[in-house]
């Protein structure tokens, strides 16, 4: 990836394949989470892209799922 996104942002890993919400940059690494509000992962930023628009809008939608299945609310 040529620049840092923004936080917030979706991105895909394309060393693993796994899309989620960039968090922050640390020590030279990316640090991405689930989409489905699991757990954070490091990634290289070379292997970084912003997600598809169909990937950000299936992302979203599991987002928003998973957030109702826990009583979140949107």
């Amino acid at each position: 990836m040529q620049s840092v996104p923004e936080k917030g942002d979706l991105v895909r890993d394309a060393a693993t394949g796994q899309v989620g919400f960039y968090v922050a940059s640390v020590a030279g690494r990316f640090r991405i989470r689930c989409v489905n509000g699991g757990g954070e992962w490091e990634a290289d930023p070379a292997d970084v892209q912003l997600a598809t628009p169909l990937r950000e809008l299936r992302a979203r939608a599991a987002e928003i799922n998973a957030r109702s299945r826990r009583g979140l609310g949107t």
